[in-house]
């Protein structure tokens, strides 16, 4: 079994790699969009082809480069999903055993045992490819995204709509306001660190399920007990913390995953406790071990239920509205932190002395968004009494000295409007 609080901890790692390409990505972005603007800065207002030409030969540079920073984040998130799951692996075994153990039972050593290594093993491989074919599609999409930022720029400008200098900020401001993000087989779209941490997450939470069971098995036991935590999904809080049967006779830990037909109805069903996988929906997206699920499970013997703390209906829903809040305001943080981070590479690159004061200004425009954004997240976490999460405010490459800087950028906006 694996606490919530442990599977909302597991995936930082691979997020935070994943908020460093995104860092990179913007950045190249945006130091590219500079070189097209300085090079077609004589001719912008000349034949379209020859800027789209252009345009399209920058672009391939471009593509080269996001392709590059996508390999060098991959094989630091191999590594970190492998320890990520050999960690998880070994936590939910350990607590199981000592279950075990409790009821008189003595397991074997799992890791002397192949085919929970071939677990382990199997789920590593699926999530760690689940991640890079999704993080691949960012490569397509932020090529197209440089096309139409370039392109958007020389037509205000050969319209006469903009300057030069103004058609530069708003290319940038194309480029920054786009998440770099991920779109999966279904046409859903997430930004690229929500996909990694729900990939990560719910690959952990599957493997260490997945042992959990054959485990259970193995011992020839048929009770497991999920976890609870509050603030749970209310579509999850009605089957937290409670003992559910497992009938082998039917059941299969990938019989039922990924499949949306009807479940079957049991052969065999325990008259005290209700069906494990009917009652979670185990093995699909939205039930147990599901696609961002916090719960776990783990071995249940009778006289255990105080092991597990039970919330209210009402208690919990109105923690869960609580945390969203706060997770949206977390997200909202991240995403100007970026967006400051990308303004600034824009400062630098800016093709002109016109262009770099304008960009100053949307600099700190967004710093002060920052600031004030922070402000409310501390209020609202102290009026609500919930712990400021600063794990999850932190982005890659977001140190002191850029913070420092954004507060005096800041400061010096906040200062400009009340003159």
């Amino acid at each position: 079994m694996l606490t919530p609080e442990y599977l909302s901890r597991v995936s930082e790692g691979a997020q935070n790699i994943a908020f460093g390409l995104h860092e990179e990505i913007l950045r190249r972005i945006v130091e590219r969009i500079g070189i097209r603007m300085k090079r077609g800065e004589n001719y912008v207002l000349t034949a379209l082809d020859k800027w789209q030409i252009q345009s399209l030969e920058e672009a391939g540079y471009l593509l080269e480069d996001i392709q590059a920073a996508i390999a060098r984040a991959a094989k630091r998130q191999e590594r970190e999903i492998r320890e990520a799951m050999e960690d998880a692996g070994v936590k939910s075994i350990a607590y199981d055993d000592e279950i075990f153990r409790a009821a008189g039972l003595v397991p074997t050593d799992v890791f002397k045992t192949p085919y929970f290594t071939r677990i382990m093993q199997r789920a590593y491989e699926a999530t760690y490819g689940d991640w890079y074919n999704l993080t691949r599609t960012s490569a397509g999409e932020m090529y197209n995204l440089f096309i139409r930022a370039c392109d958007k720029a020389y037509n205000l400008a050969a319209s006469g709509m903009v300057g030069y200098s103004q058609a530069y900020i708003e290319a940038i401001n194309t480029a920054v306001s786009y998440d770099t993000f991920v779109r999966y087989p279904s046409g859903h779209v997430d930004t690229l660190e929500t996909a990694t941490l729900r990939c990560v997450r719910t690959g952990v939470s599957q493997a260490a399920a997945n042992v959990t069971l054959e485990r259970t098995k193995e011992m020839q036991h048929d009770l497991v007990i999920t976890t609870s935590h509050l603030g749970a999904r209310p579509t999850h809080a009605v089957w937290q913390g409670k003992v559910f049967h497992v009938d082998w006779a039917t059941f299969d830990p990938y019989t039922y995953r990924g499949k949306d037909e009807p479940l079957p109805v049991p052969k065999t069903t325990s008259a005290k406790y209700p069906d494990f996988v009917q009652s979670t929906r185990y093995g699909y997206v939205d039930g147990l071990c599901g696609a961002n699920c916090g719960h776990s499970f783990s071995p249940y013997f009778e006289g255990m239920e105080e092991l597990v703390k039970q919330y209210s209906e009402s208690e919990n829903a109105e923690a869960y509205e609580l945390q969203q809040r706060q997770r949206t305001l977390e997200r909202r943080i991240r995403g100007s932190k970026m967006d400051v981070m990308a303004y600034k590479a824009a400062i630098d690159s800016a093709p002109t002395d016109e262009a770099r004061a304008l960009v100053e200004k949307q600099y700190e425009r967004k710093a002060a968004t920052l600031q004030r954004q922070n402000k409310e997240y501390k209020a609202f976490c102290e009026a609500n009494n919930l712990k400021q999460l600063r794990e999850r405010l932190a982005v890659a490459k977001w140190d002191r000295d850029k913070a420092a800087e954004a507060r005096g950028a800041a400061a010096r906006y906040i200062n400009r409007r009340g003159k």
